[in-house]
């Protein structure tokens, strides 16, 4: 009779952690799920607004780019934010804007991916 206390006891400090752990694996879960979401938003909008801009170039486009390109460089990872700069750098070189914005599109999916 001296361990169905201690038995107890036991189980109910199991439960509780499992629980807590339980916890943490959703918040992180979740987390990661709204990262991927921002990336993913951040991503698209950059590419629209770079088409928008190579489309119809104007000033209210341009603004439009800068903001996505922000955005880019708040939730995707550094080397996005390289590759997005080396595109309005190379902005009068056809051929090595193609370069970079492959790099770009490769980059991008390889972080969306991971």
């Amino acid at each position: 009779m001296d361990w169905i206390l201690p038995l107890i006891a036991g189980l109910g400090i199991g439960s509780l952690l499992k629980s807590v752990v339980d916890h943490l694996i959703a918040r992180r879960s979740l987390v990661t799920s709204r990262m991927y979401q921002e990336r993913r938003e951040a991503y698209l909008g950059l590419l629209d607004a770079l088409h928008r801009a190579a489309v119809a170039p104007s000033n209210e486009n341009s603004k439009t780019f800068a903001l996505w390109q922000t955005r880019c460089d708040l939730f995707g990872s550094p080397d996005v934010a390289r590759c997005v700069q080396e595109i309005v750098d190379t902005n009068d070189n056809q051929s090595e804007r193609r370069v970079a914005f492959e790099r770009l599109i490769a980059i991008m999916r390889a972080d969306l991916s991971s």
